[in-house]
């Protein structure tokens, strides 16, 4: 296996070169996330009971959002509100 690569929890294989991790700040700022930061502190206060945890990396005291898990993450919540 190259090293670039590693395993998701589905069995497939991601290039690490692809993956971005954003801080709460960057979400914030980007314009593709409607998010303001009281709303990202809430959800990264409850990971554990939203199912945000998977895509959370915490680095000392940092935490970090991976993006593809975290658009995963919204894509799953609007499924589950039955929304479009």
């Amino acid at each position: 296996m190259n090293k670039n690569k590693c395993l998701k929890s589905k069995h497939e294989e991601v290039d690490m070169n692809s993956i971005q991790y954003l801080t709460a700040a960057q979400i914030v700022a980007s314009d593709c996330y409607p998010f303001t930061m009281g709303q990202i502190r809430q959800f990264l206060l409850m990971r554990h009971k939203n199912g945000l945890q998977s895509a959370v990396r915490k680095i000392g005291k940092r935490l970090y959002l991976r993006r593809d898990l975290f658009e995963e993450w919204i894509e799953e919540q609007v499924s589950k509100r039955g929304a479009v």
